[in-house]
C-alpha cells in the first residue's frame, strides 16, 4: 500500500490523495503521467521531483523516512512493505516514577512472541531491539520507550508508530482496554488487569518466589501485545478503505 500512497508527499493532503485515486492515479508509477493531468503545474512538478527520493528510501528500507512523512492515522500504510522488520512491544514496570525499573518486556515479531523478564533474561532484549526497523506500541512515546531508553542506555530507537495516536484519528479514544471493548475483543481472567495489577503481581512474585504470579503477569503483558497487532490491522484497514482497487493484505 505504501507505493499507492500520496499523502506522504510534501504538498499532498489525504484529500488530494483521494482525488488522485478517484481520477485513476493509483500508484507511484502513474505519477509521471497522471500528476500533470490532475494537479496544478507547480504541484505536479513538486511531486514528480520528490519521487526519486521516495523510491530510494524504499529501496534502502528506511522505515523512519515514511513514518515521518505519513500523516497520523495513516502511518500503518508502511505495511506490508516493512512487516518483517516490525515488532509489537509492551512493557511492565515497578511503577511510574523515574526510579521504577522494567520488569517484563514482550515482543511480537514475524508471528513469534518473545518475553524478557528481569533477573532472568532481560538483557537478551538488547539483541532483539537492534534488529527492529519499526516498533509499534500503545502510548509508547510517553511510557514504553522512555523506560527502555533509560533501562538499557539506548541512544537511538527504531522508527516508532504509537497506536494510541493512530487510533485517535479514527475515533478510537481512551486506553487500550477501553478500545479492546469497543472492538469486541475479550480477555480471559488470567489476561485481564491493569497497570496497578501488573505492579502488584511483580511485587508478590518477588516476595514469595511463586511463579504463578509471574505467569499471570506475563499472560497479561503478552495479551496487551496481541491486542496491539489486532488494533494495528483494524487501523490499517481504515486507512486504506477509500482506495478504489484491490490492495495488499495486511
Amino acid at each position: 500500500m505504501l507505493t499507492r500512497s500520496f499523502c506522504c508527499f510534501r504538498g499532498l493532503s489525504v484529500e488530494a490523495e483521494a482525488m488522485l485515486w478517484r481520477r485513476g492515479c493509483l500508484s507511484w508509477r502513474h505519477l509521471g503521467i497522471e500528476a500533470r493531468r490532475v494537479l496544478s503545474p507547480a504541484k505536479s512538478a513538486s511531486v514528480i521531483e520528490q519521487l526519486p527520493l521516495f523510491k530510494t528510501a524504499l529501496e534502502a528500507r528506511s522505515a523512519d523516512f515514511f513514518v515521518g512523512r505519513l500523516p497520523a492515522g495513516h502511518r500503518l500504510r508502511i505495511f506490508p512493505a516493512f512487516v518483517q522488520d516490525a515488532a509489537f512491544l509492551d512493557i511492565e514496570t515497578t511503577g511510574l516514577s523515574r526510579q521504577a525499573v522494567v520488569t517484563v518486556i514482550s515482543v511480537l515479531q514475524n508471528g513469534k512472541m518473545q518475553t524478557f523478564v528481569r533477573g532472568r533474561n532481560l538483557h537478551d532484549f538488547i539483541q532483539v531491539w537492534q534488529g527492529m526497523r519499526v516498533v509499534l506500541t500503545f502510548n509508547g512515546a510517553c511510557f514504553d520507550l522512555p523506560f527502555l531508553m533509560r533501562e538499557f542506555g539506548f541512544s537511538c530507537k527504531p522508527a516508532h508508530i504509537d497506536l494510541k495516536h493512530e487510533a485517535k484519528c479514527w475515533g478510537l479514544r481512551g486506553g487500550l482496554k477501553e478500545i479492546e471493548s469497543r472492538l469486541g475483543y475479550r480477555r480471559t481472567d488470567i489476561e485481564s488487569g491493569d497497570g496497578e495489577k501488573a505492579v502488584e503481581l511483580w511485587e508478590t512474585y518477588e516476595m514469595t518466589g511463586d511463579a504463578i504470579h509471574l505467569q499471570k503477569l506475563i499472560a497479561y503483558n503478552t495479551c496487551d501485545v496481541r491486542s496491539l497487532e489486532l488494533l494495528a490491522k483494524r487501523i490499517w484497514k481504515l486507512s486504506c478503505q477509500n482506495y478504489p482497487a484491490p490492495h495488499p493484505a495486511s
